[in-house]
């Protein structure tokens, strides 16, 4: 069998004198082959639309950038709050206030709530004792 039928016939009458002496007509799906001029064509599409696609891969990227930033201080957020929920409180710096208690050889700090942060031994330096803390003992004002 020939590789084209009627190759010399003008492609638009091609059809018509194929469908008259053929034996029977079968419904089937097939490649058709594209002629130089519409080979050209699908080429050009192919450029605008991988231009289009280009286009808008840049958008999203730009809006994702956009999102992340405005996502990043949030989640830092999540992160702060999830610890101290985590250490059953928020980590502050301010003034506390050390307690010597002589009789037991302890020093407390405790918050400006008055909450004890912390408990330990004396050490030699806080064994001295000084005019505050002689007040404080005695109740006396001078």
């Amino acid at each position: 069998m020939k590789e084209i039928m009627l190759a010399d016939t003008p492609i638009e009458q091609r059809g018509a004198i194929i469908k008259d002496s053929c034996d029977q007509i079968v419904e089937r799906s097939y490649t058709r082959k594209f002629g130089s001029e519409e080979t050209n064509e699908r080429r050009a599409e192919l450029a605008e639309v991988a231009i289009q696609v280009n286009d808008l891969e840049e958008e999203l990227a730009s809006i994702r950038a956009e999102y992340k930033a405005k996502l990043k201080p949030l989640c830092e957020r999540i992160a702060s709050i999830r610890n101290e929920l985590k250490a059953g409180g928020e980590w502050v710096k301010g003034e506390c206030y050390k307690f010597v208690d002589e009789d037991e050889g302890k020093v407390g700090i405790y918050s400006p709530e008055g909450y004890l942060l912390e408990q330990r031994p004396m050490t030699p330096e806080e064994r001295q004792r000084n005019v505050f803390r002689a007040l404080r003992r005695t109740g006396t004002n001078g």
